[in-house]
């Protein structure tokens, strides 16, 4: 004769049922954070990296322009054909940042978010300024690159600190260097930028 035995199976209360809710809870909001922390980190990734590949782009820029240096000296005559060193003519020390003024359409002192050259103000992500100074006066030249961005998003809310920088303000700002200097770069909140330096001298080509 065979025994049938019944099992009673005792479910889930409703106290243990709300811990595990509470446990999931605590877990996807820790998930949660960690990719909002994971994608900011990528953004500022982006940001940086557009920003070296616009000053590489500009140090390459300088490079070619000294090509067009015609002679040593600090006549303005021997600089007269380039487009970027023209400011170091007659002077014996150098210049103070400057926004560059490109000769040519396809090129400009402003980039978008990926890194495009653009001269829209409303598209301007990234901005680059020059300094040039005398190494040797007459015959070679330092070149300094800052290229500086506004990081939107760096602090929520309304702007309370003394260097906060809105967005609209820096798009209307033309990339002024200074405007950027009265902006603390650097050292502004919502401000970064890139330096790079790079030498050029004239160069016989008899």
């Amino acid at each position: 004769m065979n025994a049938w035995r019944t099992h009673r199976r005792r479910g889930f209360t409703l106290i243990e049922v709300m811990i595990a809710i509470g446990i999931m809870t605590v877990g996807s909001l820790g998930i949660l954070s960690m990719h909002h922390a994971v994608s900011g980190a990528n953004r500022s990734a982006h940001e940086m990296n557009t920003a070296l590949a616009i000053t590489e782009r500009w140090i390459e820029r300088v490079d070619r322009d000294s090509l067009s240096w015609s002679e040593p000296g600090l006549n303005s005559s021997t600089l007269t054909g380039t487009t970027y060193l023209a400011p170091l003519a007659a002077t014996t020390t150098g210049t103070n940042w400057f926004t560059p003024a490109p000769a040519l359409s396809t090129e400009s002192y402003g980039f978008d978010y990926f890194g495009n050259d653009t001269s829209t103000a409303s598209e301007i992500k990234y901005c680059t300024n020059l300094r040039l100074s005398w190494i040797r006066q007459g015959s070679s030249a330092r070149v300094d690159i800052r290229t500086f961005w506004y990081r939107a998003g760096h602090m929520p809310g309304t702007a309370t600190h003394p260097d906060w920088v809105s967005g609209s303000n820096f798009r209307g700002a033309d990339c002024d260097a200074a405007t950027a200097d009265g902006w603390g770069i650097g050292t502004a909140p919502n401000v970064d930028a890139v330096f790079a330096s790079t030498v050029v001298q004239w160069l016989r080509r008899d």
